[in-house]
């Protein structure tokens, strides 16, 4: 707690971690809602960050903390105000709501205000839908639900424009976050995980063939299938069965680039899942974060030999799907192909290919 108080973002990080599950547990079974638990965890811990100097008593935290996150939740129960809502209002200067305590000192209030300066100034850059997301989920504190419903949209949709939003607000705000947050994410727990299959399904007449690729971790506790297109299968199976090709890749290209400007791939993330859709993250040595497809992002991780991590928040999300989605995943298990399969096919169009340019050149020789 001494070191927290005195600025020190790790020893915050580890004291928030130590009591994050109970937080979270706590926020589960008063909300019933998984996701918006997790959420009002957040803001929990955000609010805590912001009020560590108020804790009368440090070997409270743990239960000051929980304290900070019912009371969230309650105010997520509550009734909302939404004349106050309006993304009109939420624009206007007087609107935005800085997260400045009352009692902080002219120093710290500078401080705050010149971060939700700079984020301010980031957020109106973004396009016009994300800006309005941002601005309803962390601004207003509306649900994905609530901002679906004002913005005429789907809640899917909604988690898009706010994970592209994140993504792009990730270098603008990347120095501010370092100078005035910066600190390990606790909510964010990584297992991980390897390409363990790939499978190709059947092709019923009149429909194409579905691509699957499969992360697994080494006590087989933890399957994940993810659907991927077939070009991208077909570059992660030459991979996996060492199909030498002629000319580099577009992944091969990838690592090279890498390589060449002193870079390095430090690991994968696959990150979120938002209505069957997954998004990754490709985490280089420096600390940037480039969004990723995960096929993109799996398969530059085979080629540099970098770690893969699965957040455990999409695992769960993904077994909660798993009823939803039985007969896509059991169809995903009874693929008949498997990456050989799919990279013999590969040889062959490639040999093909070889057949053909050289008939060319003889003819024209």
């Amino acid at each position: 707690m001494a070191q927290a108080r005195s600025g020190d973002r790790s020893a915050f990080a580890r004291l928030v971690e130590r009591h994050y599950p109970v937080l979270l547990s706590s926020a589960r079974r008063m909300l019933g809602d998984p996701e918006l638990s997790r959420d009002a965890a957040q803001e929990a811990v955000l609010r805590a960050m912001l009020g560590l100097d108020r804790l009368a008593d440090p070997a409270r935290f743990g239960a000051w903390l929980v304290g900070i996150g019912l009371n969230v939740c309650r105010s997520l129960l509550g009734t909302r105000a939404r004349e106050n809502n309006s993304i009109e209002w939420l624009r206007e200067e007087s609107g935005v709501r800085e997260l400045v305590a009352l009692d902080l000192d002219p120093a710290s209030q500078a401080e705050s205000s010149e971060l939700s300066a700079g984020v301010r100034a980031a957020v109106a850059g973004l396009p016009v839908g994300q800006r309005a997301a941002v601005a309803l989920f962390y601004l207003a504190g509306l649900t994905h639900a609530e901002i679906a419903e004002e913005l005429a949209t789907s809640t899917g949709a909604v988690k898009t424009r706010l994970h592209k939003a994140r993504c792009t607000l990730r270098a603008p705000l990347k120095d501010l976050y370092e100078e005035h947050i910066a600190m390990t994410d606790p909510t964010q727990e990584l297992i991980p995980m390897r390409v363990a299959e790939l499978r190709r399904t059947a092709a019923p007449d009149g429909e194409a063939a579905r691509h699957i690729v499969f992360l697994a971790d080494d006590s087989g506790k933890h399957r994940l299938p993810i659907w991927i297109g077939e070009s991208e299968a077909t570059s992660l199976a030459l991979i996996l069965d060492h199909v030498e090709l002629p000319r580099p890749g577009v992944y091969q290209f990838a690592a090279a680039l890498l390589r060449a400007t002193g870079a390095e791939l430090r690991e994968v993330r696959v990150v979120e899942l938002t209505d069957s859709v997954f998004f990754a993250e490709a985490i280089l040595a420096d600390g940037a974060v480039v969004d990723a497809r995960p096929s993109d992002a799996l398969t530059l991780a085979l080629v540099t030999g970098a770690p893969i991590r699965v957040a455990r928040a999409v695992l769960d999300r993904a077994a909660d799907q798993r009823d939803a989605w039985r007969e896509h995943y059991e169809e995903a298990e009874r693929a008949p192909d498997d990456a050989r399969a799919i990279a013999d096919d590969a040889r062959r169009r490639l040999a093909a290919q070889a057949a053909e340019r050289a008939e060319r050149s003889r003819r024209t020789g």
